[in-house]
């Protein structure tokens, strides 16, 4: 049984050694998102994982490490029409994640995550934008989890 992995309920597969997680602040290195993109994101993460493993979340040199930076925040149109004007506005963030196993470094990873999330060319992005960001992070922190603990 040596190498095998263990597979809980919560859909990880999580070796027993591993103990804890440390999740640092992810800095937005985009220049374009508002203020509060950084911190946003990073409390979702570091809840997400706490909520979904039985590690403890500590703030440094856990087990499994987790570190990045948004890269990306842009928005831009898509869909253009016969008037040739965009019907759709797409709002995409990317994130580049590092992630590091210090009991099997084999899963090590340095990956760029990205989601979007398209809206009507007429609405404007700042009565939408706070929604939109939710939506792009949970689905962002989503994959984060699948590819590092879940393996997916």
């Amino acid at each position: 049984m040596q190498g095998c992995h263990v597979y809980s309920f919560t859909g990880t597969n999580i070796s027993p050694d591993v103990k804890s997680i440390s999740v640092s602040n992810f800095v937005d290195r985009s220049g374009l998102g508002p203020p509060y993109l950084s911190q946003r994101f990073s409390e979702k993460l570091r809840d997400y994982f706490q909520r979904n493993t039985g590690l403890a979340l500590i703030r440094t040199n856990g087990d499994l490490q987790v570190e990045g930076n948004i890269t990306g925040y842009s928005v831009s149109p898509v869909a253009p029409t016969a008037q040739q004007v965009a019907a759709q506005t797409r709002l995409t963030i990317t994130v580049q994640l590092r992630f590091s196993n210090l009991r099997d470094e084999e899963q090590n990873i340095d990956q760029s995550f990205s989601f979007y999330k398209d809206f009507p060319a007429n609405v404007n992005l700042q009565d939408v934008q706070a929604a939109y960001i939710d939506e792009i992070t949970d689905q962002l922190i989503l994959d984060i989890y699948n590819k590092t603990v879940a393996n997916w």
